[in-house]
């Protein structure tokens, strides 16, 4: 009896964390090698995932998905700020930077070519939701965390891609910065 596809999917994508790592496979291997890898016939990853695009993207999507769990799970009584900053140490780690360096890949080609990652895309208001959830917590109105939390979210992905292309103490030091920006807005 054959597995429900879900499953299979569900087994593929723990057999690639496993082979690959939390990153995935590099966007230079193609469907065939990745299959090679996992010692699996590249015609159930096309079956699966439908093509190298969308197999990345559901390998980041579930990467992404589990760090944002853990983010929760471990900051689930912090407020907007705190959790602000535990996001930004997080993805600004080095142990982050491969998986940061995949994000901005995808995005890059989610751009040009949006159905292929219509999956990633789908989550990337996760943290965004997480912020929001914080800011109310801290009493701000619904408007008020939903934008702050965009605002957040979006300035922190910049400053991840300046942080890629021109590494430096001075974007941290522009995060912080940019932290404590809404540090002196919620105390006005």
């Amino acid at each position: 009896m054959r597995a429900p596809v879900g499953e299979g999917r569900a087994r593929l994508l723990e057999a690639l964390f496993d082979e690959f790592g939390e990153n995935g496979p590099s966007p230079n291997l193609s469907m065939r090698q990745v299959a090679e890898r996992l010692g699996v016939h590249h015609t159930l990853l096309t079956y699966h995932f439908g093509s190298r695009p969308g197999l990345l993207s559901a390998v980041l999507s579930e990467a992404r998905r589990r760090d944002n769990l853990m983010i929760a799970a471990t900051s689930g009584g912090l407020g907007f700020i705190d959790l602000f900053r535990a996001i930004w140490d997080f993805y600004s780690s080095t142990a982050q930077e491969e998986r940061t360096r995949a994000f901005f890949h995808l995005i890059g080609l989610a751009v040009y070519e949006r159905g292929a990652y219509d999956e990633f895309v789908a989550d990337l208001d996760d943290l965004t939701r997480l912020l929001e959830a914080a800011a109310r917590r801290d009493g701000s109105s619904a408007t008020d965390a939903a934008q702050s939390s965009l605002v957040a979210v979006a300035g922190m992905r910049g400053l991840l891609l300046q942080r890629l292309l021109s590494p430096s103490a001075e974007v941290d030091a522009a995060a912080y910065r940019f932290i404590a920006l809404f540090t002196k807005e919620s105390t006005t």
